[in-house]
């Protein structure tokens, strides 16, 4: 049950980053690839900290292309989800990064021979389609236009990530392969560097203290979600961890609420009555997925 712990914290972080991202991007941010090289940025201080701190565990030389490869996936996830976003609507890409539990499911039975009860594939069902809903306004909302097969690059890209996380993590530990895997997110926004740079200055000196103060927080939380799903899956199934992290969905769903009765300034969900059922069921689906998986 720890692994399911460390899930739930890390969907909760998520949830926050969520929020404060949109936050961010509505206020300060005119492009959202100035805030993928913060994380960048970000992640190599993680990497060099941990150097510096604990030192890494020896690897092979393919284990560490390895590391850097799975860093390089989850840094092609984060900039094709964003592509998606530039040219269609949240409610219509969020929805679809809770595909990434089947991939994962199939990719994890194929190269990890992680195999399950009837009952833990009807929850890893059940906490996906009620991801799907919770975070969609409605049934009809997903099209197979451009920002749909993005988001299917996204999703394969974190998938894959997660997959080959979890198989090296058989060759060291966790804090070892977490700072290698963000070393290759950092190696990936080397040419986005040469691009975006000028903006992310112009960033700065537009809003000065306020941006990076909220940029840094949200991706600094980011990685500490990273790590405790990096520490779930050391101990536990992938395919169980990534189910469960739909979680997300859920808190993100809450915060909103939250945030629209007390600080409608800043968020404002609109609900009715049809969104309000369609919610209510996906939330009954989402806990009793998270009953059949843990």
């Amino acid at each position: 049950m720890t692994w399911a712990i460390l899930v739930v914290a890390a969907s909760l972080i998520l949830a926050v980053v969520n929020t404060l991202d949109k936050y961010v991007l509505t206020k300060w941010v005119r492009n959202p690839f100035v805030s993928v090289l913060v994380l960048g940025f970000i992640g190599l201080i993680a990497g060099i900290t941990v150097w510096l701190s604990r030192g890494f565990a020896p690897l092979s030389t393919l284990n560490i292309f390895g590391a850097l490869i799975a860093g390089l996936c989850y840094l092609v996830s984060v900039v094709f989800y964003f592509k998606a976003l530039k040219i269609e609507e949240m409610s219509r890409v969020v929805p679809l990064y809770y595909l990434s539990p089947l991939f994962i499911l199939i990719f994890a039975a194929f190269f990890l021979g992680e195999i399950f009860t009837l009952a833990n594939y009807l929850g890893i069902f059940a906490l996906m389609i009620g991801a799907i809903l919770v975070s969609s306004r409605s049934f009809l909302r997903i099209k197979l236009n451009l920002a749909f097969w993005w988001m299917m690059i996204a999703v394969l890209g974190w998938s894959a990530n997660l997959i080959l996380t979890k198989y090296l993590l058989n060759y060291a530990d966790y804090w070892t392969i977490f700072a290698w895997v963000r070393l290759g997110g950092f190696i990936g926004i080397i040419p986005l560097i040469f691009i975006y740079l000028p903006e992310l200055r112009d960033t700065v000196r537009r809003h000065g203290s306020k941006f990076l103060a909220a940029a840094s927080l949200s991706e600094t939380l980011t990685l500490v979600s990273i790590l405790l799903v990096t520490i779930a899956a050391s101990v536990g199934y992938v395919t169980l961890v990534e189910a469960l992290s739909a979680l997300q969905a859920l808190f993100v769903l809450l915060i909103a609420l939250l945030l629209s009765v007390f600080l409608p300034s800043i968020i404002k969900e609109e609900l009715n009555r049809a969104v309000v059922l369609q919610k209510i069921i996906a939330t009954i689906l989402m806990f009793a997925g998270a009953l059949l998986v843990v």
